[in-house]
Order: C-alpha cells, then structure tokens, then sequence
C-alpha cells in the first residue's frame, strides 16, 4: 500500500524570507553602531598635538558595511598607533559588542514571526 504525504512549505518559505528580509534591514544599524564606537574610543585613546590625526578618525561606509578611517594622509598615524596602542584599545570588545547587536536583530526579527 503505496502512501502519499504532502507537506505545505509556503508558511516556512515565507517566514524565513520575512527573517532574512528583517536581518538585512537592521544589520547596517548594528555595523554603524560598531563603527561609532571604534572611532569615539579611538579619538578619545589618540594623543593630540596638532589635532590633524584625531581630525582623520571618522566612520566610512564600505560595500560590506560601515568602518573606522584613522591616519589618512598622516604619515605618523602608524607609529603613533604602534607607541600608544590607541587602536588595540579602540577596537577591544567591540567585535563581541557586535556580534551581540546581531543577536538582538535577529531575535527581534524572530519574535515578529
């Protein structure tokens, strides 16, 4: 006796785009935030003289999302990042600070199904 059984995907096909839909509409606010972090902290852990190396600290949008601009056309940005470790302190936590954003994201796009 042969049995046929049919199973309906169209609710699950449907959810999982809403999801994909919702991730990808609040993952930007996520890597801006991260990016507003590094540079707030890296102007901030950045020594000061003329000012021209802390005036190059700035969030940039990128094809992948949102990063940190630090030293463009400051040829002392390197060492000074190297004597000071400003940007080690800069980016310290931040990439689990991110990952954490994402969960929130996708958990609010989860509860909204």
């Amino acid at each position: 006796m042969a049995v046929k059984v049919d199973f309906d995907t169209r609710a699950l096909t449907a959810g999982v785009k809403q999801l994909g839909d919702g991730i990808a509409r609040g993952a930007p606010a996520a890597a801006r935030k991260a990016a507003e972090d590094v540079a707030a902290r890296l102007r901030q852990a950045t020594p000061v003289r003329t000012g021209t190396l802390a005036a190059s600290i700035g969030v940039v949008a990128d094809p992948a999302g949102f990063g940190v601009s630090y030293g463009a056309d400051v040829d002392y940005a390197r060492p000074v990042a190297a004597r000071t470790g400003n940007v080690a302190q800069a980016i310290a936590g931040i990439p689990d600070a991110y990952g954490r954003d994402c969960q929130n994201v996708a958990a609010t796009q989860v509860r909204r199904l």
